[in-house]
């Protein structure tokens, strides 16, 4: 019998770091890193078409948060009114809301780094809608989705 081989890209192993913001990675449950598509362009070559690459699109990322229980917790509220003020109107510039955020892929040690996605030009675009209920009892989470300049892949 042959060595027994470990997987080492377990969907659970993973850190989120928010370089501006000092947040504890652990109130994040779940993460879905943005989808990175490149636009097909097609153009007329004699008896066919040629397809090149177009413009790039990048996703949202898109992250479930505990809510916390103990102290205050409005980081993100703030971050999206900064972003544009919903009672007063306007915001900061962009470059002064963007934020850089750094999603790690670790290896079964928890320690190594598998795969890096270095995400730019970060705001959130949309907090959801809470559902509550008296006959519930999992956990209240907050879906954020973040919109995403550049997704580089390290």
């Amino acid at each position: 019998m042959g060595a027994k081989v470990k997987n080492p890209r377990k969907s659970f192993m993973w850190s989120i770091t928010f370089v501006k913001h000092p947040v504890n990675p652990y109130l994040f449950q779940k993460i879905t890193i943005p989808e990175v598509t490149v636009e097909q362009v097609e153009h007329a070559d004699s008896n066919r078409d040629v397809k090149t690459a177009g413009r790039i699109k990048i996703g949202n990322l898109t992250a479930e948060k505990l809510e916390t229980t103990s102290g205050s917790d409005t980081w993100i509220s703030d971050w999206i009114s900064s972003c544009q003020d919903q009672f007063l109107g306007g915001g900061l510039i962009p470059s002064q809301y963007w934020e850089t955020i750094l999603v790690s892929q670790l290896a079964e040690d928890g320690q190594s780094i598998l795969n890096t996605w270095t995400c730019t030009e970060v705001w959130p675009t949309k907090i959801n809608g809470r559902s509550l209920d008296r006959a519930a009892s999992e956990n209240s989470i907050d879906t954020i989705e973040f919109s995403v300049g550049t997704c580089d892949k390290l």
